[in-house]
Formats: C-alpha cells, structure tokens, sequence
C-alpha cells in the first residue's frame, strides 16, 4: 500500500526523463512547465497556465480511499493490489500522452478536435512505452484492460466503440482478427498510392459483415459524441482511453518519437528536397552529373557515387527517348531501364552494364557513355556546372562538397547518403531513390539495456545500426544465450518483414546507441516501387540462413 505514496515522486522521475529524451530529437518544451499534483482521479494538460497535473489517490486521507475503492469497481480490480499495477503500468503512458498535448499546444497545433488530439497524444506515449515492456509484461497488461475494457462495457451499455473509435480503424479491426495481415498490408499501399481512405477500402471490399458495416457508419457518430462530451463523463472517458490503449498494446504497428515530430509538430531534420522524376534530360544535364561525380571523388565517395548514379538516371533518359541500334528493341528498353538503374551497387571494381549498351546506342549519344564521356568534357574547357546541374539538390551537394559552403541540409542528407551507402540492400537503388529512402527513414535512440526487439513479438519494421552495440539473445528451453552482436552499418529485423512470423530473438543495446528504422508500410510502398529493394533483401536473407545452417 505504501507504493501510492510514491506514484507521484515516480510521475516526477518519468516527466523528467522524456523532457530530456524528446529534447534529443529536436522537441522542447516550455522551460516553465511544470508537472503539479492535481485532484480528484483525472490526470490533464492545463491549456490556460501551460502545466500538466497529475492526479493518484491518496489511501492515507479518507477520499484517497473512496478513490481507490471507486478506481477497483471501475476497472473491475480483484484487489487494491491491482489497481496499484494498474498505476504502474499507466503512469509513464500518462505522463507522456500529456506531454504530447503540451508539446502541441507549444508549437501552435493543437486542434479543437479533442478527439484527433488524443489520437496524437497516445501515438507519442505508445512509442515511449510500448516496446520497453517486454511481451509477457504486455499480456500481462492486455489480461487487465480487457477485464476493465468488459466491465465499462456491462456498466455503460455499449459494446465495441472503443476499438471502433480508434485513429486508424483497420489496424482497431485486424487487431480485433476482422481482417488479416495481408489484407492489411494491401490497404496500406493501397492508401499511399492512391490515397484512398481506409473506410473507402474497407467499404469497397465487399468481404465485411453487416455487422462490421453498421459500425463503421456510426464511426463518425461516436467521434462527434466524444469531442462534445470529452473528459466530462469520466467512466465514458475510462473506457475509450482503456480501450485505446488495448488496441495501442496489440497492433503490430510501432509508433516512434521522430515519426511523431514529424507528423504532428512540423519538426524534422533540414534536407535537401525530394527529387522528382519529371525532367527530360539535356545533354547538358548529363554531362555536368558526370562532372560532379568527377569534383566530388576527392571529397566524399558517397556523394561521388550519388551523383554517379543521377548521371546514370539521365543518360537513360535520354536513351530512352532514342532509337537503339537494335531492331524492334528500343521499347523492350524503355521497360527495362528501371532494372538497369537498380542494378548497379557503385562500386568501382563491379562493370557498369552502361558499358555494354553503348554499343547499341545512336553514335550521337556514345559520347555521353562511360567510355567516352570523360575525353568529351574535357573538350568543353569551361563547362558551366552549376547553370546544368537539373535540379537545386544537386547542385546544394556539389557547392557543399566542392565548394564547401556551409548548408546544414545538405550535411543532413549527405550524412544519410553515406549510411545508406555501405548498407548492401540499399547500394544498387538509384540516387533520387536513395534520397526519398533516406527522408522516411525514422532515427531510434537507446538507452544501454533498452530493447528495440523482442523474442515472440510481431513487428516487421526494418532496422539499420548508425552507432554502437546491440546483443542478440535467443530464449530457448527456458535459457538464454547471447546468439550475435548487430554493428554499426548492419541491417536487422528484415527476417520478419518477409516470413510474418515472431521474432526469433531480443536485440537490446549494450551501449547508447542510435538506429534507422524503416516502417513496414513504407518498405511496401518502395518494394512496390521499386522491387530491387526486395531482390536485395531476399538475397541477404538467403545468405544469412545460409550461414545459420552452416552453425547447425
């Protein structure tokens, strides 16, 4: 009993821990917040004097007693002992969630839609909490609320609008076994190629019970009804964020604190801007891609290879708008020229297949291949790079590595070039593909001991190590054993992306250390854009297990 005399004094801890972990990732808060205790049962965000309060009972003082008994109805609690559990588990949640409504109101974002902001706030603590709490502590955990989530039900009289009035509602049916896996990463591409919206999906399937269709029409009924009540009926407001947050346990979606500031509060690392594949080259264009692959050798082998690889992409443009020296073949190029630009890793002791295709080019473009292209600047004696360089991230890398102008977005981007550089998977994709990779790439930092993988869980996000150490331990027959050790510049967690299947093993840092994670519905959307990424992969996998049999 005496534990609740600490919930607040560990609120305090917990406040003080995230201010600092989400300073690292470029979010600060108001210098003058401050964490207070609060009454009655209700922990909240105060948007008039800018501070969160956070609110535990207090068994010692009678109220704190009629709370505790209130809080073991509420929840359906056996015994004061679980309430206390319940607390544990919540408050590092709490503190977060309220933080995010801080942060928001901080930067100006925070909507009237009360409803959109608890959705926001909870996807900043999921990613704070969620995957420190090891598998058997979250079933632990999903035993509980689904106890506490049944009982509002019977009190209220409701059924399923929490799961129905969660932000993302197909991840609230696949996490309730409505719809598979699968189907789920079909409605993900499907939203990014063509931003349908999931209930559009959902509808046009054909494959959903009335039943299921009658509670996606009241989806909206239920938000309105949230926003216009809120936090006044405080058993409702129970049940939603119990509900909310089963689902947040369940999902095999993870949530990341970089992915949050992005989204939901405009900040993000300066970069150079995506390039879009809408120009048609000039020869000029070409020619001054290869002579910054020339200027920038000395400097930076990965920005030398970017723009190697952006002339590559150019000259096939140009081609591809020629006729070959080769009958009837001229269109079989123009459908393969995205195999030839993702064939080729940048490395100088590998052949081009540019090489090859020269000699069924048009004599007027020979001089513009990798065999000839160097004699032909050379007779250009002042070629104007920058007035040809076809886009102004190109020509921001070149002035930044040859010229040495100081321009942090270009030292953000180049720093993300040269990761995705000495990465295998990731060495053959275009320049242009290479940059959109690098800008979805989300940073993870660390604490030593902090996991980023468990053994048995479902996830399928795809892992890059920038800096320092992660152990790899496997759990078999009730022991455990240190299997490998992840460095940096090695890719983790692609095994689960292509089986569906749980995690073979835990990965933990041993030290502080800083990955890329790429999320699952983002590498579906590249691998459908550009399946070499996959080819790759596969072909990684392969000798991965290659080698584990070798072992056994």
């Amino acid at each position: 009993m005496s534990d609740t005399l600490d919930l607040f004094e560990l609120g305090v801890e917990y406040f003080h821990i995230f201010l600092e972990e989400f300073a690292t990732y470029g979010i600060i808060a108001d210098p003058n917040l401050e964490l207070r205790r609060g009454e009655g049962m209700l922990c909240y965000y105060d948007l008039k004097d800018g501070n969160i309060y956070l609110s535990v009972p207090d068994i010692t003082a009678p109220i704190g007693k009629l709370q505790l008994l209130f809080l073991r109805s509420l929840l359906s609690c056996n015994n004061d002992e679980d309430v206390l559990y319940f607390f544990r588990i919540l408050l590092p949640r709490v503190i977060a969630h309220e933080l995010a409504h801080h942060y928001r109101h901080r930067y100006g974002l925070f909507d009237a839609n009360l409803w959109h902001e608890e959705q926001v706030a909870n996807q900043l603590a999921t990613a704070v909490t969620k995957q420190r709490l090891a598998p058997i502590e979250r079933e632990k955990a999903q035993s509980f609320l689904i106890r506490a989530i049944i009982g509002l039900e019977a009190k209220l009289g409701v059924e399923e609008m929490g799961k129905d009035s969660y932000y993302s509602i197909w991840h609230a049916l696949n996490a309730s076994g409505q719809i598979s896996d699968v189907a789920m990463g079909y409605m993900e591409l499907a939203h990014e190629l063509f931003a349908i919206t999931p209930s559009q999906i959902l509808e046009s399937g054909g494959q959903l019970s009335p039943e299921v269709t009658q509670r996606l029409e009241r989806r909206e009924t239920m938000i309105h009804e949230i926003n216009s009540e809120y936090a006044d009926n405080f058993m409702r407001y129970m049940y939603y964020q119990m509900s909310w947050l089963y689902l947040d346990f369940t999902t095999h979606e993870n949530q990341y604190v970089e992915d949050f500031a992005r989204q939901h509060l405009n900040i993000s690392l300066p970069m150079l801007p995506r390039i879009e594949d809408t120009l048609i080259p000039t020869e000029e264009m070409v020619i001054a891609c290869f002579k910054a692959y020339q200027d920038t050798a000395a400097h930076s082998k990965a920005c030398s290879h970017f723009f190697y690889k952006r002339y590559r992409t150019l000259l096939l443009g140009r081609l591809q708008s020629s006729e070959l020296n080769l009958p009837g073949q001229s269109e079989r190029l123009r459908k393969e020229s995205a195999f030839l630009l993702q064939n080729w890793n940048g490395r100088d002791h590998e052949p081009d297949m540019l090489e090859y295709l020269s000699h069924l080019a048009p004599p007027t473009l020979r001089r513009l291949f990798p065999n000839q292209i160097a004699n032909h600047i050379k007779s250009k004696t002042q070629f104007p790079i920058q007035s040809h360089l076809p886009t102004e991230t190109d020509r921001r890398l070149w002035r930044h590595v040859v010229l040495h102008e100081n321009d942090q977005g270009s030292v953000n981007t180049l720093s993300r070039l040269r990761i995705l550089d000495n990465v295998e998977i990731y060495q053959a994709l275009p320049g242009e593909v290479m940059l959109e990779l690098a800008y979805n790439f989300c940073r993870i930092k660390l604490r030593p001991d902090e996991p980023i993988i468990w053994q048995g869980e479902l996830s399928h996000d795809v892992y890059i190590l920038i800096e320092g150490k992660l152990e790899v331990t496997i759990m078999e027959r009730g022991q455990s054993r240190v299997a490998n050790t992840v460095m940096p510049g090695d890719v983790f967690g692609e095994m689960a992306f292509f089986t569906r299947e749980p995690r073979k093993a835990t990965l933990c840092a041993i030290e502080p250390s800083e990955c890329f994670v790429l999320k699952h519905s983002d590498l579906y959307l590249f691998a459908y854009k550009y399946p070499s990424i996959i080819m790759q992969m596969a072909r990684i996998l392969t000798k991965r297990m290659n080698q584990i049999n070798k072992m056994v």
